[in-house]
């Protein structure tokens, strides 16, 4: 079974002429991860245009490739990790776009797509940027977050071991990911499947004007992020694919 029958599972006669509120799931800003060119204020307006309901920020954290610099107080780091997130809310709140708080943590190259830790959480465990996968695993659902891998099987010449981590690590797999390969999305998904894992897709947009975005459907719209996270484990989310 491919993964463009992915969506078709999960969708009951129940779903039939029911409206879908459309989420982005992985996304960056300008203000904060140094390889995107959109600026939060020009990302809520596109996806708003784009019939999206809302978006969950996941600029990159403080470990990885970021505008700002690294060796400055701890608080200070978070301000200005959160800038993006805090740009496309006030936007988001002007236009009726939903605007969520998420970052993408990095661990040897590998990224983790975090939900549900707020600005508050991080502000109070400084030093949580040098955390190995199964601590910060562990760091993640203390605080009733929800962690999944963002393109696992990525190549690149600073992933060191570009695969999956331990599946016991992760609550998700992001199995569709627009700027990934299919044979990168397609590994993603079988290993989601096998290990039983919660299934994520996502656009991964940086710049505006993709062709297609991606990201998750949910029955209802969702009031905050525990409301996503609540979808994602119990599964009751369908995924925008090609």
């Amino acid at each position: 079974m491919g993964i463009s029958s992915v969506l078709s599972q999960t969708v009951t006669s129940a779903d039939v002429g029911r409206e879908k509120y459309k989420y982005e799931t992985h996304m960056h800003t300008s203000e904060v991860s140094a390889c995107a060119s959109a600026t939060a204020v020009e990302q809520v307006r596109e996806y708003k245009r784009r019939g999206y309901a809302g978006i969950i920020i996941t600029n990159h954290f403080i470990n990885s490739y970021v505008t700002h610099a690294k060796d400055l107080p701890w608080a200070k780091l978070i301000e200005l990790n959160s800038i993006g997130y805090h740009e496309a809310k006030k936007e988001g709140d002007k236009c009726g776009l939903d605007v969520f708080f998420g970052f993408e943590y990095s661990i040897d190259g590998l990224d983790f797509l975090t939900y549900g830790v707020s600005i508050d959480c991080l502000l109070a465990n400084p030093g949580i940027d040098k955390l190995d996968v199964a601590q910060y695993s562990q760091f993640v659902r203390d605080n009733g977050g929800y962690l999944a891998q963002a393109h696992p099987y990525r190549e690149a010449y600073y992933i060191p071991e570009p695969y999956p981590v331990m599946p016991q690590w992760v609550d998700g797999i992001e199995v569709y990911n627009v700027s990934m390969p299919d044979t990168v999305n397609e590994k993603a998904f079988i290993f989601a499947e096998q290990n039983n894992l919660g299934m994520i897709a996502g656009s991964d947009s940086h710049h505006l004007g993709m062709k297609f975005l991606s990201g998750i459907t949910l029955n209802k719209r969702a009031e905050n992020i525990s409301d996503i996270i609540d979808a994602l484990k119990t599964r009751e989310i369908g995924l925008i694919l090609p």
